[in-house]
């Protein structure tokens, strides 16, 4: 996922459904399509309806059956704390998958939490030396399609919904047999073409657990031959839904564009215009630059980043961000930090810089035959926002390693869509 915004890429299933409230959601999901396209003649009618209900049935009853399951993927839990252990939310099919490349996958294959209690005193540490506490434990998968190996740490970090928390992994609550690692050396890093599975945990106490509602799950990037220069593709970041108000948070950010108020929760996004085909492509030279298309929204700050957006003001903010698809058949490496991406207000009334605090980082050089996803992003107060009529984007002049500006310093500029 070169990159994509999080709809492409971070493809969110279906939650898994609370115990309590499962048959009110089979409820509320029946569904009306196949009474708005019968032929309205009362046989017909009365059909469609038996069908709607034993439809229903049966999706209330599947629903039930995976989440009273009560099978605890992850025994070792129990082991290790010596606790009562009650599943309290299983989802087994998130359908969460993220492709560093069309070759290699990271996949969220089930999730699980559970509910510990009467532990022993020595394992109560993991619970910041709680009574009780929760515990969340992935299944993931790896795949590796190459004819190479791949060299990945399966490195992770829970962030909570506001930012404001790290969760933290526990290797002992996992049997060291069912970790994610490879099987080429020692340190589990170095992964040979084919497919792996394995359990990370990750402990919450009970006013956290209580808190969140779609915390985001971030991975690291896999390289090839150990060479971080060698990357494949974007961090996997997926935001995990513990109930019906994160799957709900979750289908909204995936249809967001993925800049860092998104992945790193920054800030929370509500679209109130977008246009995401626009398609425009022009070119520098050998590079084609592709607008892909554009979203603006309103935007909250989160509460451990409040602090960055002072400079703006008290006052409500909006936020643009523009997808870009770059293609260089040059035989230049471009450097993709020293893009530049520069708004153009209302033909005369002034320019502004993208905000790279809120861009996804770009390491190393666009070398020539390769592709990559570009965000631009821009923040405006809303009261000033409302004032400006024409918005222009300036893409380039390209630099290379050395800020040197190629391609006689030329550089393309789009007309942004408002409404």
């Amino acid at each position: 996922m070169s990159g994509s915004i999080l709809a492409a890429v971070l493809v969110l299933g279906a939650c898994g459904q609370e115990k309590e409230k499962e048959e009110e959601v089979a409820a509320a999901e029946q569904p009306e399509n196949e009474a708005e396209e019968q032929n309205n003649e009362d046989e017909n009618i009365e059909v469609e309806k038996t069908e709607e209900i034993e439809d229903e049935e049966e999706a209330g009853t599947a629903e039930k059956t995976q989440s009273e399951s009560g099978e605890n993927i992850n025994p070792t839990i129990e082991e290790e704390t010596g606790g009562d252990v009650e599943v309290v939310y299983t989802n087994p099919n998130p359908g969460l998958t993220h492709a560093y490349s069309d070759k290699v996958t990271i996949s969220i294959e089930e999730y699980q939490i559970v509910h510990v209690s009467n532990m022993n005193e020595s394992a109560k540490y993991n619970f910041d030396d709680e009574e009780e506490g929760y515990v969340i434990t992935f299944k993931l998968g790896f795949e590796n399609k190459l004819d190479e190996d791949v060299f990945y740490n399966a490195s992770t970090m829970m962030l909570s919904d506001d930012g404001t928390e790290n969760l933290y992994m526990k290797i002992g609550l996992v049997d060291r047999e069912d970790w994610l690692k490879g099987d080429k050396d020692n340190a589990g890093r170095q992964y040979a073409p084919g497919k792996y599975t394995g359990l990370q945990s990750y402990t919450m106490t009970k006013a956290q657990y209580e808190r969140l509602s779609a915390p985001t799950y971030t991975f690291d990037i896999p390289t090839l031959e150990d060479d971080f220069n060698k990357r494949i593709g974007k961090e996997a970041i997926f935001k995990v839904p513990f109930n019906e108000k994160g799957a709900e948070k979750a289908s909204k950010s995936a249809a967001l564009y993925a800049d860092k108020m998104v992945t790193d929760t920054i800030a929370d996004k509500e679209l109130f215009f977008s246009k995401e085909d626009i398609n425009e492509t022009q070119k520098i030279d050998e590079v084609t630059i592709t607008l892909e298309g554009v979203q603006y929204a309103d935007i909250t700050p989160t509460t451990a980043n409040e602090g960055r957006f002072v400079n703006f003001g008290e006052g409500p903010l909006v936020a643009l961000t523009a997808k870009f698809q770059v293609k260089n058949d040059s035989k230049e490496a471009i450097t993709k930090l020293l893009i530049e991406k520069r708004l153009i207000l209302d033909q005369n009334r002034g320019t502004m810089s993208s905000q790279g605090m809120l861009e996804p980082t770009q390491y190393g050089d666009l070398q020539p035959g390769e592709s990559e996803e570009i965000l631009a992003v821009y923040l405006f107060r809303k009261d000033e926002f409302g004032l400006y009529k024409e918005l222009k984007l300036q893409f380039g002049p390209l630099k290379d390693s050395n800020a040197k500006k190629l391609f006689k310093e030329k550089s393309v500029t789009f007309d942004l869509p408002m409404k």
